[in-house]
């Protein structure tokens, strides 16, 4: 098997902190995405002799050798003893004539010197340092490059950028980040430039791939798209007691069930948003024979899931977030949120195609958790808190997912190379299943269309009954079947709402459904029925709030089901005109447009709302 090596160069009576650090977080890193497709051999306190004895025992299946510590132009130094640097070059022969050795990192003061050599003897690609390097920024260049290239499997180059943006924070010296990309031959140079870390390459096919051990081939040829992820989301929404979910999975246990009944039940619990990306995933559409294989195209679908996913619940919590401010039991919000709710708004189509969510569902439930006797409408999402040992494994999915969408997001140049793509399918789905394993609760809360509001009250009644005209948007149908929910007390208004309880039917033939009250979170006008307005339209057509365009006073929405799409963009124009025909549809447009206006000084934080 290949091995990586990791060694550092530290003093076992009186060890460096940073080194330290940067050696159990590497290492923690390797071993909780290790795959199965390499061993890691590590020397917290690394001398001349272990790190021998360790290049003679893998001689020939080294992938990665990684060295941190104290260094010079000619040598590296383990535990006070000095290594020279072209010896270890030697030493790494025979793993570089197998092909096997895609990168040595020394990760010390002035290194470039060494790197010479070991390019001449064929090393790939080579990170080293022109010159003295800060010793927290040392710990989290390496650190972070190898999160780049474990997590979010980065090729060499991106993870190598990333990383050194991440150590420019705790540097005063530029570290080069404005230096020019290209593909030409690089080399030291006889003056360095600047204290900075270098990418050294003679090839630069070798940095424009990931340079860990590739899973094995039997792996990925065994890969059988949609399996891992249709078992993970079943069982998780059987283990929340969803009952649609818990009789298959009785009935499995007496008869053979095909996996599109599985993928089926899944889609008819979950939000319209969510179903409609995974019923694409899943290959349920005609026509879609490149998603049902390890392909760029699968790959983008995964990451596209999981984007609409993460907006979706950002979505809930800037509702939330706004009904505190609507209902006045905030009066004011803080800087940081507001300067987070201004960037939201503010955001372009391409720039909100890539956002992370992450972020701002962590900035808002961090505020709320600071208010008194306010609960999260999704309570579930108390319990997905990042620092949280359990989650461990959510939150890494969710940062791989996150690099996975940008660089897969058309219009984008494709960082990801096609002998790549099998395995990143691979590990793309396995991370999708660990996102979704942790929201299984989504089926409890209903998503639903609002279409209209009547008031049903005759002269002899002494209380009013409210008619609200309802879809349910809880499959990966655009539906049309209207719904009546009849209710002691109105809701706000038409418009989209997420809804966690069920009313009990009271006539159904009618589809009617009766209670007193509706326990619900408005989400639009980031969520609209843009079929809602018009009063010809028999089906739903879910849209997401997309950017406001000053210029013409336009408000564009991206259509849920090809949120990638131009063609379907939905604009919404503050000064639309309407025909003497269409006044229905006026009156709808105007409201969207108020709540529109009104959301926007709410992000801006320029208006104050009255209860």
């Amino acid at each position: 098997m290949k091995t990586i090596i990791i060694s550092f160069a530290n003093s076992s009576r009186e060890p460096l902190a940073s080194i330290t650090e940067e050696d159990d977080h590497i290492h923690r890193i390797l071993i909780e995405n290790n795959r199965g497709n390499y061993s890691v051999h590590r020397e917290s306190f690394a001398t001349v002799d272990n790190i021998n004895n360790a290049l003679g025992t893998y001689s020939g299946n080294i992938a990665i050798f990684h060295y941190a510590g104290h260094a010079s132009q000619t040598s590296l130094l383990f535990n006070d003893q000095e290594a020279n640097g072209i010896g270890i070059a030697y030493q790494l022969k025979p793993s570089i004539a197998a092909g096997n050795l895609r990168l040595v990192i020394l990760n010390g003061c002035s290194t470039a010197q060494q790197v010479t050599k070991l390019l001449d003897l064929g090393v790939p690609a080579v990170i080293a340092t022109n010159a003295s390097v800060n010793d927290t920024s040392a710990k989290i260049f390496g650190v972070e490059f190898f999160r780049n290239v474990c997590q979010k499997r980065m090729s060499l180059r991106n993870a190598f950028n990333a990383a050194l943006a991440s150590a420019q924070t705790a540097a005063k010296e530029a570290l080069g980040l404005d230096d020019a990309v290209n593909r030409d031959l690089h080399v030291p140079g006889e003056k360095p430039r600047e204290p900075f870390w270098g990418l050294f390459y003679k090839n630069a096919d070798a940095v424009d791939m990931n340079p860990l051990p590739s899973a094995p081939e039997t792996a990925t040829a065994l890969y059988e798209p949609n399996i891992q992820l249709t078992q993970t989301i079943f069982t998780a929404l059987v283990n929340d007691g969803n009952a649609p979910a818990i009789q298959l999975d009785e009935k499995k246990k007496m008869e053979i069930i095909e996996d599109y009944v599985f993928q089926k039940t899944i889609m008819d619990v979950f939000p319209h948003p969510i179903a409609i990306q995974l019923k694409t995933l899943f290959a349920a559409e005609y026509g879609a024979e490149a998603l049902k294989k390890p392909s760029i195209k699968r790959l983008e679908q995964i990451a596209r899931v999981f984007q609409i996913t993460t907006e979706f619940m950002g979505i809930i919590m800037i509702s939330q977030l706004w009904e505190l401010k609507i209902t006045q039991r905030v009066k004011e919000l803080p800087d940081e949120i507001e300067q987070l709710l201004e960037s939201y708004f503010n955001l372009n189509i391409d720039e909100r195609a890539i956002y992370n969510y992450s972020t701002l569902i962590k900035g808002i439930r961090k505020y709320i958790d600071t208010l008194d006797k306010v609960d999260y409408f999704v309570t579930e999402l108390e319990t997905l808190r990042e620092e949280d040992e359990q989650n461990k494994k959510f939150g890494e999915a969710c940062e791989y997912l996150a690099y996975i969408r940008n660089a897969t997001y058309p219009g984008k140049p494709v960082g990801i190379q096609e002998a790549e793509v099998g395995d990143l399918c691979l590990t793309a789905e396995s991370m999708l299943s660990v996102f979704f394993e942790k929201l299984g609760f989504l089926h409890r809360y209903t998503l639903t269309s609002i279409q209209n509001i009547r008031i049903n009250k005759y002269r002899h009644d002494v209380l009013t009954e409210f008619d609200h005209q309802v879809v349910k948007l809880m499959n990966s149908n655009a539906s049309h079947e209207v719904n009546y929910y009849l209710l002691a007390k109105h809701l706000d208004n038409s418009g989209v709402i997420l809804t966690k309880q069920n009313l009990s039917v009271f006539n159904v033939e009618r589809r009617q459904y009766k209670g007193e009250a509706l326990e619900f979170l408005n989400l639009s006008p980031l969520v609209i029925d843009i079929n809602a307005f018009e009063s010809r339209a028999d089906r739903s057509n879910l849209v997401f709030y997309g950017q406001y365009r000053e210029a013409d006073k336009v408000y564009v929405f991206r259509n849920v089901s090809k949120p990638d799409d131009d063609m379907n963009h939905v604009e919404i124009n503050i000064d639309r005109k309407f025909g003497r025909t269409e006044q229905q549809e006026q009156s709808r447009y105007e409201a969207v447009c108020k709540q529109l206006n009104a959301f926007r000084d709410f992000a801006m934080h320029a208006t104050t709302l009255q209860p």
